[in-house]
């Protein structure tokens, strides 16, 4: 058995470490590209989600063996699932679609392209650009102070590394791969930060640069791009190359100057590496005219290995030159950015069905690169801003809209305008940079850059939504991937006998599922939620409308409420709120609303609600049920009874309104007020132990997410210790990271606060001790499969679960924990 077929034997036995010693002891004239492709997958296999330095050894392993194994399944697989791992999956979703035709119908990769569309459609980033902005500029503070006195140094070449580590440890908490120099110009020192060409990257640069904070700008200067260099040389091919021996010819342009250049002296060093000819004039060009310059200036740029023959000059005269031809630097990056507006025209396709833009006659851009690379199919730029945080994209409406405008392209561009507008002021400037915008055949497009993507959005879909445009929506500068819906102003197509999405038959169907005592509550809601999904998906409605439709909100908390337990009422008071405008008269929607706050512990609102249903249909006979349950559990006994007597003339002799007087004047707790249910045989049961074991426990469970028991929440907290920073609350969950055999997992308790003050401290220690002792971080499905420990589940009175998820997919294995 050779070392390739032994690899293959320990992957299946999960034994990764024994792939990696194996093929890492090898001299290294014996790693062959398979070796390495085989120890790139151990390293993927063994990794984490979070063990970033591993997939990156993974992909260090694979790259270079790229021509080798082209149109190889194995190999671009292992790279994109690299990347999928780093959070890269712009990379990831090119690897995994070369994978795909190589092995075309592979479930596994298939099932990944579509998750990395997925998340690039909608990017989620755990900090955003203006987050990481923040960071950076807080850490360089802190560093600041050391970074000037090693800039000080009398021996600058002991300091100069340490110098470059400290900075851009800094820098890269914001920008990826930041290119920077530092120096003292007599009075501050200096930060440039040089974008090497990247004009998106440029406006990224632009952005960090606004946001220093006073305390260092009273130290230093940051500038974008580096400055001319008068004097200037390079040592290439073991000569000297100066400005004063390069030939130029310069050519005006619409947007510059065409420039081509002619160095004598790399007249050799063009036979051997031609590129880097240009790459070296290109430079020297950068250090006459200053970078910012150079890009702002520079429309075409061409090498040759030949006289130019009349008319040419020397390099260091090409700043005189470019001003002559009235060709000026600009003042600030700043000042450039905001008037670099580059106009295109193109022939649109009339294919309704094509991507979006394709159907642009012409616009308006800052961002050339951007645009072009979309055109392409290509995203190198969108990668990178991905890799910070941020994200390039449009905005786009219906061209229609405008159509009986008396000019229709100056009222599109005016609502462009105001858009614009509302996404600065609501979101903030800090937020959002507008780069262009372009007309289409049936959409309008607005181009921009967010730096923080939620709070766009959020701007975008409040000016959006009840604007004058049909739909609006937001789509990035990646042509693969889907389109976020916004907007929908469509009316909803409400049915005239219901008033409601929901038709006749729709609302007999949901009346079927009901019985006296016991119904298909679970059959209830999921037919609710196959026919707001299905709408939505059909465009019949949108999820918008669906949620503020009164008749699905009544028919949604009523199923919920029925299912009786913590997470069925939690989605309700999620659910509700959107239908609260329509809901004027309606005292079923109060009650079902306040009902749903009492089992989430939200008492005080719940009171707020039934209140305000009891004056909104006072012969609403429930919501003074529930009202005076809450005036008692507040003191008022008074209130209480009349809420109850209320009841009483409403429908009289009736058992749940005798039976809130009697407890009542018992002052029992409203825990004890809501065990019961509405047939009095089967309430009668319960009180007396009767009932089915497993209603009555999922009843008391159910109830002790209703008041906190603070003392108990202490006690609870106290077995894990938590750290009172990464601790979340109970919005629905109260969650918090725990370390399983050395490694973070989230601990999920699938409740509010107040249920997890009622846990057993006793069942919480088992629950400790039992991760304490390890061997849970890794499993084996029941197909034999890989898996990793995701997170640990606590549910209310029932044995934990280790959820894990098997290696390279995206499915669940639950496993019960036994605590003895």
């Amino acid at each position: 058995m050779d070392l390739l077929q032994q690899c293959a034997r320990w992957h299946e036995e999960g034994a990764y470490q024994n792939i990696i010693d194996a093929i890492e002891a090898l001299p290294a004239d014996q790693r062959t590209p398979e070796l390495d492709s085989e120890l790139a997958r151990a390293y993927n296999n063994l990794a984490g989600p979070g063990d970033k330095e591993l997939f990156r050894k993974a992909i260090r392993l694979l790259a270079p063996h790229e021509a080798y194994f082209q149109n190889d399944h194995c190999w671009n697989f292992r790279m994109g699932y690299a990347w999928y791992y780093l959070d890269e999956e712009g990379p990831a979703l090119h690897y995994f679609e070369q994978a795909l035709e190589a092995r075309p119908g592979d479930e596994d990769t298939q099932q990944f392209i579509d998750d990395c569309r997925h998340r690039l459609t909608l990017p989620q980033f755990d900090r955003s650009f203006r987050q990481r902005v923040e960071e950076a500029w807080a850490a360089f503070g802190q560093a600041e102070e050391q970074l000037r006195a090693l800039i000080d140094a009398p021996d600058r070449a002991k300091t100069q590394q340490e110098l470059l580590d400290r900075c851009a440890a800094a820098l890269e908490l914001a920008l990826d791969d930041p290119a920077f120099e530092l120096g003292f110009n007599g009075q501050k020192h200096e930060l440039v930060l040089c974008p090497n060409g990247d004009r998106v990257q440029l406006f990224a640069l632009a952005y960090f640069a606004r946001r220093i904070p006073a305390p260092v700008a009273a130290h230093w200067n940051v500038q974008v791009g580096r400055q001319p260099s008068p004097g200037f040389t390079l040592q290439a091919a073991g000569r000297e190359v100066r400005p004063e021996t390069v030939r130029v010819k310069a050519k005006k342009t619409e947007h510059g100057a065409a420039l081509t250049l002619y160095c004598p002296e790399l007249s050799d060093l063009w036979e051997q590496d031609e590129d880097q000819v240009w790459w070296l004039l290109s430079l020297l060009t950068d250090q006459v005219l200053g970078e910012l310059s150079a890009m702002a200036l520079v429309d075409g740029f061409e090498v040759k290995n030949k006289p130019l023959g009349r008319g040419d000059f020397s390099l260091d005269q090409l700043p005189r030159r470019l001003a002559a031809l009235g060709l000026e630097a600009p003042a600030s990056v700043d000042a450039w950015l905001e008037t670099s507006d580059l106009d295109y025209e193109r022939q649109p396709d009339r294919d309704s069905d094509a991507d979006w833009r394709m159907d642009v006659s012409r616009g308006v851009t800052r961002c050339p690169g951007l645009v072009a690379e979309y055109m392409q199919n290509r995203s190198d730029h969108m990668d990178r801003l991905h890799r910070q945080g941020a994200v390039a994209g449009f905005l786009l409406f219906p061209t229609d809209t405008f159509a009986c405008e008396a000019d229709p392209g100056q009222a599109a561009q005016d609502f462009r305008n105001e858009l614009q507008a509302a996404l600065e002021r609501e979101a903030g400037p800090d937020a959002v940079t507008c780069i262009g915008w372009a007309e289409g055949l049936y959409a309008q497009y607005l181009d921009l850059i967010a730096w923080d993507l939620p709070a766009v959005l959020d701007a975008a879909m409040a000016f959006l939504q009840g604007s004058r445009v049909a739909w609006g929506a937001f789509h990035s500068f990646r042509r693969t991937v889907g389109t976020v819906r916004l907007a929908d102003n469509t009316p909803a197509p409400v049915d005239p006998e219901t008033g409601s999405l929901l038709t006749v038959a729709d609302i007999q169907t949901l009346q079927d599922f009901e019985e006296k005592t016991s119904g298909y509550y679970g059959r209830m809601l999921q037919y609710l939620e196959e026919f707001v999904q299905s709408g939505v998906e059909e465009h019949r409605f949108t999820y918008r409308q669906a949620r503020e439709d009164l008749q699905i909100a009544l028919w949604y908390a009523f199923a919920n409420n029925n299912l009786d337990t913590y997470l069925n009422y939690w989605q309700v008071t999620q659910w509700m709120p959107d239908s609260e405008k329509n809901a004027a008269g309606c005292g079923t929607w109060y009650y079902r609303y306040a009902s749903a706050l009492v089992y989430c512990g939200r008492l005080e609102e719940a009171r707020r609600y039934a209140e305000e249903g009891a004056r909104q249909e006072p012969d609403y006979p429930w919501v003074w049920l529930l009202l005076g349950r809450l005036r008692s559990h507040f003191g008022d006994r008074a209130g209480a009874l009349a809420a109850a007597d209320r009841g009483l003339e409403l429908v009289p002799g009736d058992y749940e309104f005798r039976t809130l007087r009697q407890e009542i004047e018992a002052g029992a707790t409203l825990e004890e007020m809501e065990y019961h249910w509405i047939d009095p045989a089967s309430d009668a049961m319960l009180q007396e132990g009767r009932a089915d074991e497993d209603d009555m426990f999922d009843k008391q469970q159910c109830l002790a997410c209703i008041r906190l028991d603070a003392a108990g929440l202490e006690r609870a907290l106290a077995v894990f210790g938590p750290d009172p920073d990464r601790y979340e609350a109970g919005d629905p969950f109260c969650i918090f990271p725990y370390p399983v055999d050395g490694q973070e997992v989230p601990l999920v308790f699938r409740m509010n606060q107040a249920g997890l003050s009622k846990q057993d401290p006793a069942r919480l220690a088992a629950l400790k001790a039992r991760l304490d002792a390890g061997g849970l971080c890794t499993a084996r499905d029941d197909l034999g499969r890989p898996c990793t420990l995701d997170s640990v589940q606590v549910e209310l009175g029932v044995r934990p679960t280790l959820l894990y998820r098997p290696d390279g997919t995206e499915d669940w294995y639950p496993l019960p924990l036994e605590l003895d």
